[in-house]
């Protein structure tokens, strides 16, 4: 068979035979900024074409480029703990968006409640539950990050690479990026006619459709790409009382990307997206007791239980839910000189949730519900970045970055007797100015030294508008915290392809406001956290590159730790969930991670972390338990972070005959017992946990068709993706599981 045959076959495999280095893919670039700003948008293809014939070979793994520094390097030379996928690898492993990130990932937890989404690194995230709290991990769309926590599960739609990088990162992304970092980014439109079509069938009535066309419109001067996804499925969960389902996919996806190469050194590329996905995941479903000793309320009078295994649940709403998000970016690369590259990146995304008919109480009764609930969010932001090189040695990175923010969340809560009974129409204000800088020096030709740092100031303003069974509240209030996060790093290559470093770096997250907390007090607002970050590591490459091994171990002092925990109206009785700087923690761990290629046509990859996350001295009275007073929580487990945490993947290709190719994959993950509280209740957990996905891969010699057999959760297996405890007279755990066996057949075309 022709090498280019080979090539053009491993590019058309639909789930990627590309994939085949088992998740650490990125194709390599020339130019500096072109992975990120699309300046070389033709290098692009090139450089895939190269990857996919280094996957098929397997002599080497392939050299991995990432930008995680806002400049394009290799990743065994970045001094950073960083994971990077490329979107074929994405694809053929079954990961299609940021909530089974988790699949591949070291040290990263992922989970949903109520609407709610959770990401956490090396344990530390933010569980917010309103506007008022940010997150702990930072997610970004082609450089744009993302306002709050209600947006970051983007599906990667013709994506060309994910990074996500571990511990903080407070000189290139600032505020909340305490945990880390997941930077998403597109691929970039090239000066080839090409593109691609893949239809999907499935259990619970899957069908889908997605592709892309790329088209260069002006010779070499003006490129367009357009990528489309539609994605339909009935709900897995059984809703027994009401005879209907909910957790249904219905998701609309369509981008169009435009790169205009004004001269030879300088371009601009402008991205609109818009999603719609009406999608119905059930808001929250009981789950069972909080406490051994009390029955819930379901149980106490009888009514129909929920049977976890079967995927039934008994509620009497059935909640809709409507998504619209627009996102465009203009991304303005100028090489101003030999040795200067500025950019310009400006980025605006509206982001709008609708939800109905929200059952609260978790029974059949017609006790609380939500008939509303609203989650409008706004944001701008503009940053300007400038490389420089000095000659071989000194190499500097400067920017400044303004974000503004403008979220609302009305929310109405009825009971059995009054629909408006609680009325709440927050709104929060967000302005965010930041300049950072970072200089790299090699004192010799084997030890380089960066020194970096970022000062930042959030300014945030809040307006409540409430009305409480009757009784009208307006509540006000401003506020602003100031940091600035140092970072130091020394590196050393004692031989090729083998770096030791050590750094010390700061995270910060701002302050803010209780958004919907008790609203006949003053706001309740909560202090910034900080995280100082002490690691050590290593990236090696043995036998010729037919192994790489990455080992690192950090450190991690945190304090003023926000946390979700429930505070009681002493004259109603009424608890209300608040965020709250509720102690220090200590967090140190090790994160391993592997690839080899032991023979051709097999590759092997995975990762392991082990985590110690503990709370310093603080009280509180556990809800659930108020009977025991303020506990000492000294040494409990933080929230979702477990004790350890591994992946494996496997795949391997062989020809099967002349014509056709074959190749065979599998993914499979592991974790330890997590807490979802800081009392560390013995019911509010998740225990030990593994999925296993697979998939087995057809495709003719000469690229244009595949067909893929895969499955998702393989085993079937039942656990919970998040949970909360529900405080009351029959006290209960609510909260959302994770999806259940997936399985289809994927047809893919490409021309």
């Amino acid at each position: 068979m022709k090498r280019h045959q080979i090539t053009r076959t491993v590019r058309g495999l639909g789930l990627g035979a590309a994939a085949l280095l088992g998740g650490c893919l990125v194709s390599a670039q020339a130019s500096a900024q072109s992975q990120t700003q699309g300046t070389a948008a033709s290098q692009t293809g090139q450089s895939s074409r190269a990857t996919l014939k280094s996957a098929l070979d397997d002599t080497q793994i392939e050299t991995v480029v990432v930008t995680a520094e806002k400049r394009a390097e290799k990743l065994q030379s970045v001094p950073i703990a960083i994971a990077a996928f490329a979107g074929h690898t994405l694809q053929h492993a079954g990961v299609n968006s940021v909530s089974q990130l988790d699949l591949l990932s070291p040290s990263l937890q992922y989970g949903t409640r109520s609407g709610n989404i959770f990401i956490a690194i090396r344990g530390i995230g933010q569980e917010g539950q309103d506007i008022g709290s940010q997150p702990g991990v930072v997610v970004s769309l082609d450089g744009v990050p993302l306002l709050n926590n209600f947006m970051m599960d983007p599906t990667f739609l013709d994506v060309q690479r994910v990074e996500v990088l571990r511990g903080p990162q407070g000189t290139f992304e600032g505020m909340n990026a305490l945990g880390g970092a997941i930077n998403i980014y597109s691929n970039v439109p090239t000066d080839r006619y090409e593109g691609g079509l893949s239809a999907t069938v499935g259990n619970y009535s899957r069908f889908g459709l997605k592709g892309y066309v790329n088209i260069p419109l002006v010779s070499n001067r003006l490129l367009a790409r357009i990528a489309f996804q539609t994605d339909r499925a009935d709900g897995w969960l059984k809703n027994g009382y009401l005879g209907t389902r909910n957790n249904n996919t219905d998701l609309t996806e369509v981008r169009g990307s435009l790169l205009a190469k004004i001269s030879h050194n300088f371009t601009v590329r402008a991205i609109i997206e818009h999603t719609r996905d009406r999608s119905n995941p059930a808001f929250s479903i009981l789950i069972g007791r909080a406490r051994p000793d009390v029955p819930t309320l379901s149980q106490a009078l009888g009514l129909p239980q929920n049977n976890i295994q079967d995927l039934t649940a008994y509620f009497n709403t059935r909640n809709l839910r409507d998504v619209k998000d627009f996102r465009s970016t203009i991304i303005a690369n100028w090489q101003a000189a030999p040795n200067l590259d500025i950019v310009s990146t400006t980025g605006f995304i509206e982001h709008d949730i609708r939800m109905t008919n929200l059952d609260v109480d978790l029974t059949t009764l017609n006790l609380y519900s939500f008939p509303f609930i609203g989650i409008y969010s706004k944001e701008f932001t503009q940053e300007l970045t400038a490389n420089a090189n000095f000659g071989r040695r000194a190499q500097l990175t400067a920017g400044a970055f303004y974000m503004h923010g403008n979220s609302s969340e009305p929310l109405y809560l009825a009971t059995a007797t009054d629909n408006s009974a609680f009325v709440y129409h927050p709104n929060e204000k967000l302005n965010s100015y930041a300049l950072y800088a970072q200089f790299r020096y090699s004192l010799t030709r084997k030890l380089r030294a960066t020194f970096g740092g970022r000062y930042t100031i959030v300014d945030k303003s809040f307006y409540m508008d409430a009305d409480i069974l009757g009784f009208p509240f307006i509540n006000r209030a401003k506020d602003s915290w100031s940091s600035f996060t140092p970072r130091f790093v020394l590196d050393y290559t004692p031989r090729k392809n083998v770096m030791v470093y050590a750094s010390v770096s700061k995270g910060f997250k701002a302050g803010g406001f209780n958004t919907l907390g008790d609203v006949s007090k003053p706001v309740n607002i909560f202090n910034p956290e900080y995280v100082w970050n002490y690691e050590a590591g290593t990236k090696s490459e043995f036998f010729n590159k037919r192994l790489s091994l990455d080992l690192d171990g950090f450190y991690d002092n945190y304090t003023n730790v926000q946390q979700t925990v429930f505070r009681t109206n002493l004259q109603t009785g009424v608890r209300y969930p608040e965020v709250d700087n509720v102690a220090s923690a200590t967090i140190k761990g090790i994160e391993l991670s592997y690839e080899a290629i032991p023979y051709p046509g097999l590759t092997v990859s995975g990762s392991a972390t082990r985590l110690f996350a503990t709370y310093g001295q603080f009280y509180s009275i556990d809800p659930i338990y108020p009977e025991l007073g303020n506990q000492n929580l000294s040494g409990k487990r933080m929230t979702q972070a477990p004790k350890w945490q591994f992946s494996m993947a496997g795949a391997y290709n062989f020809l099967v005959s002349d014509q056709v190719m074959m190749t065979l994959r599998a993914d499979y993950k592991w974790q330890s017992k997590v807490y979802f509280d800081i009392y560390n209740d013995a019911l509010d957990t998740r225990g030990a946990y593994g999925l296993l996905n697979g998939s087995v891969a057809l495709a003719t010699v000469d690229g244009d068709w595949s067909l893929t057999a895969w499955v998702h959760n393989a085993f079937d297996k039942r656990y919970v993706s998040d949970m909360n405890m529900s405080p009351s007279a029959n006290p209960a755990r609510a909260g959302s599981l994770g999806l259940p066996r997936m399985y289809g057949l994927t047809l893919h075309y490409h021309f």
